[in-house]
């Protein structure tokens, strides 16, 4: 279909002398955190392995009128994507390893958008993150501003992702072992055509479907190859709950008759009255893997689960549920369960490969194949009921914004009516529990964004694995202590540690800028939003605080009772609001007294500490990161941010501004807090102002 395929490194792509031109039909730059993050995670795991990371095709046109000048067919989102990244790459003053970054001759353009060039161009001229954010910030609020806005959101992403320590990637590793294949089509190509094939093929292969077929193969029966087939089917649809997506016999046979009760994990409890028809002649025979690949592959997905829609009316048609994690990446955690063994990766890369080590392994005898494959099927299940009921969902209403949804955690049971049998959505557990663990949940889900490598998932879907019944104060309970296990690990502590050492490593944590671990900054809120709540049916965190812990809490409420008072004098978007604060995708970090005020004020020596800093959404940085702390105060809409940023507007409005005395009593604050929350020891008894 193509000629003169070439396999790019970074190195490779970037020192040859070829303009890349992105049509105008092609969609502008649109990756955002997720895609982006995603990716990288994708490299350093790569890097850490030490295999090459391929980066899929670039699929190119030759542009008859210019030589060494190609249009961009497919591709475009990484190749802008790279673009940014080896601008970021140059301008991060870490060190290099050793390896020299490229000549950079390679040039990107998009076709009629204008707004695009000068920012490209910057980049190509080794612009920094000030320079793109100052040229964007000139155009203000413009329909050229908000174009550009997603290449500045890209660079920053990518910028604080560099700048995060444990997230570098080796350098040397990105420059000479990521690649791409470069396929250029044919001069005669006719692209009309090529559009239309790409656009209906349909689904192409994936590794799950060729996970789905070989478990499928290594069975004898018929009824068995069923069973494995429609528990894959209903398990992958991972934007609905699985009793959705099963017929009445199946609900009743393997959710009980309430259809919420845990499957068994015994394969003949899940196939007894299986609907699948008796055995056939000669089908008592393992099928080739060939032929269960052909089947598993003539229906789509989308036909299968239409085919297999419950007849029950569903009573939240204006609603929508997400998943936090793919079908292939909790593919991952389910076979680490089933395996028993942490060495099993949480990366969708690796699906095939850790299925071969384990599910497949050759040297098995064929019958114990045969019970492996149903056993993992049995355990796919339980699992994926395990995440329905214990796992948090963002949901929202039918045509909301994704950042605008709500986080859930419901269960699917059924009711009878009349005689009519239907189904609906409950809470999990009772509210004051139930708010909390979805608090917590979804603590952990806005830090691990990406859909690999999603430990506390793992942590949280293996204790409820163990376990029959979960009772929500037990597991509220865990969750606290997992939480609190996580900070002490993100701080770098250890048992111990005398206060001072306690004290020192902690400041050595936070005080990093854009540097700083973002599940800090969601921990403390966390903690504020628990400390702070009013009507709360469970006991606060401060409960379990030291006595000097319970000391600084009380502070910490005094001083938000003032700020929350005062603030009813504000205009309504100024106004300080706890019960209105919610985990949302803050991913940037932003700096209340800017690097670099457009005042041009100087920058206090400390800007880089914890107690100027706070998370943002990248474009709400990006529009008004270089705005002094009381500008920025009145442009956004404050009860919608961080309690952290909420707790430095009332500190900054109370004593008229924002300056190292108040970044300095913000930081001890904090500071002294989580040496407190992490476990090491009552802080000072003198504490700190608020």
């Amino acid at each position: 279909m193509t000629s003169n395929p070439m396999v790019l490194s970074i190195t490779d792509l970037f020192e040859e002398a070829c303009t890349y031109r992105v049509p105008i039909y092609q969609r502008a730059y649109a990756w955002e955190s997720g895609e982006i993050e995603t990716l990288l995670d994708d490299i350093r795991s790569a890097a850490n392995r030490g295999t090459p990371y391929y980066l899929g095709s670039l699929v190119v046109a030759r542009h008859n009128d210019e030589q060494n000048t190609y249009e961009v067919i497919d591709g475009q989102q990484r190749l802008t994507t790279l673009y940014l990244l080896m601008a970021v790459l140059r301008h991060i003053p870490d060190n290099y390893e050793g390896a020299a970054l490229p000549k950079w001759n390679m040039r990107l353009q998009y076709e009629c958008r204008d707004e695009y060039e000068q920012v490209l161009k910057q980049c190509w001229h080794g612009a920094s993150l000030e320079q793109l954010t100052s040229t964007i910030a000139q155009a203000g609020s413009s329909v050229q501003a908000k174009m550009c806005r997603p290449l500045l959101d890209g660079y920053r992403i990518i910028y604080q992702y560099m700048k995060t320590p444990d997230k570098w990637i080796n350098t040397s590793y990105l420059l000479g072992n990521v690649k791409l294949v470069r396929d250029e089509l044919p001069s005669e190509t006719d692209f009309n055509r090529y559009f239309e094939v790409m656009n209906t093929r349909g689904v192409q292969l994936r590794p799950e479907d060729i996970v789905k077929a070989r478990l499928m193969s290594a069975v004898h029966s018929q009824t068995d190859r069923e069973a494995i087939g429609r528990i894959w089917d209903i398990c992958s649809d991972m934007d609905h709950y699985m009793q959705a997506c099963a017929t009445t016999s199946e609900r009743d046979r393997w959710f009980g008759k309430d259809w919420s009760s845990c499957p068994p994990d015994d394969w003949s409890q899940l196939i007894d009255g299986c609907d699948c028809g008796d055995v056939i002649a000669g089908s008592n025979d393992i099928r080739a893997f060939n032929d269960v690949l052909g089947e598993a592959c003539l229906m789509n997905h989308s036909q299968r689960i239409q085919e297999t829609q419950p007849t029950t009316q569903v009573e939240d048609e204006g609603e929508s549920y997400h998943s936090i994690i793919s079908f292939p990446g909790f593919l991952m955690h389910v076979l680490r369960i089933h395996c028993g063994d942490e060495s099993v990766p949480l990366d969708d890369a690796e699906l095939l490969n850790a299925f071969d080590k384990t599910v497949f392994n050759t040297s098995q005898e064929e019958d114990m194949a045969a019970r492996n494959t149903k056993q993992f099927t049995a355990t796919l299940l339980r699992c994926r009921f395990l995440f329905d009921n214990y796992i948090i969902k963002s949901h929202s209403d039918s045509g909301a914004p994704l950042d605008a949804a709500e986080w859930t955690l419901r269960r699917y049971a059924s009711s009878a009516t009349r005689g009519k049998r239907t189904h609906y959505f409950a809470n999990m557990f009772a509210d004051g529990c139930q708010r909390e663990v979805v608090m917590i949940q979804s603590m952990f889900q806005v830090t691990e964004t990406g859909n690999n490598h999603k430990n506390a998932l793992y942590s949280i879907l293996q204790w409820v694995w163990k376990r029959g019944y979960i009772d929500g104060r037990a597991f509220l309970q865990e969750l606290r202590r997992q939480s609190q296990r996580r900070l002490k690990k993100t701080l770098n502590l250890e048992s111990g540690q005398t206060e001072g050492d306690c004290q020192s490593r902690i400041c050595a944590v936070v005080n990093r800028g854009v540097g700083t671990e973002h599940f800090i900054f969601n921990y403390l809120d966390y903690v504020l939003w628990s400390l702070l709540s009013p009507e709360r049916d469970t006991p606060s965190i401060s409960a379990v605080m030291t006595s000097e812990g319970q000391r600084i809490a009380e502070r910490v409420r005094e001083a938000w009772k003032e700020y929350a008072a005062a603030s009813e004098n504000y205009g309504e978007a100024q106004r300080l609001d706890c019960s209105r604060f919610r985990f949302r995708y803050r991913n940037s970090v932003e700096h209340f007294f800017p690097q670099h005020p457009l005042s041009g004020e100087k920058a206090p020596a400390d800007v880089d500490s914890f107690g100027n800093l706070c998370l943002m959404t990248v474009r709400e940085n990006s529009r008004r990161n270089n705005l002094d702390p009381m500008e920025k105060i009145r442009h956004f809409n404050v009860g919608q941010q961080s309690l952290k940023f909420q707790f430095m507007v009332g500190k900054a409005v109370g004593e008229g501004g924002w300056s190292r005395a108040q970044i300095e009593e913000q930081t001890t604050l904090w500071v002294r807090l989580l040496g407190v929350l992490a476990g090491d020891g009552d802080a000072a008894s003198d504490g700190a102002a608020v």
